[in-house]
């Protein structure tokens, strides 16, 4: 029975799966690194806010340092708005680059 199966080559087979392990890699190792990144210089941030409010001692000055971080979660949120529309565009050409090869492997 097996003696009936027609020879064929089947080293194309893996081509497609390695494709897809290496896109998912070089796409997961990314965002780790950036999540990272943002962790990494959030936590400097909040160091160098405590050290700066730790300084404080009158009411002008604590004024001053509450207008400033006002200000900047303004600037965060309009920069968080502007990662965000970079991740959907980034999840967007993901999944085709992953339909792309999916396609060319039928």
């Amino acid at each position: 029975m097996l003696n009936n199966i027609p020879n064929a080559d089947f080293s194309a087979f893996g081509a497609p799966v390695q494709k897809l392990i290496e896109l998912n890699t070089a796409t997961f190792t990314k965002a780790f690194e950036l999540q990272k990144a943002t962790a990494e210089k959030q936590v400097a941030k909040a160091q160098a806010d405590f050290t700066a409010l730790s300084a404080i001692k009158d009411v002008e000055a604590l004024t001053s340092f509450l207008t400033v971080k006002s200000e900047e979660a303004k600037a965060n949120l309009e920069t968080l708005k502007t990662e965000a529309q970079a991740s959907v565009e980034n999840s967007k050409a993901y999944f085709a680059e992953v339909q792309a090869i999916l396609t060319t492997s039928k």
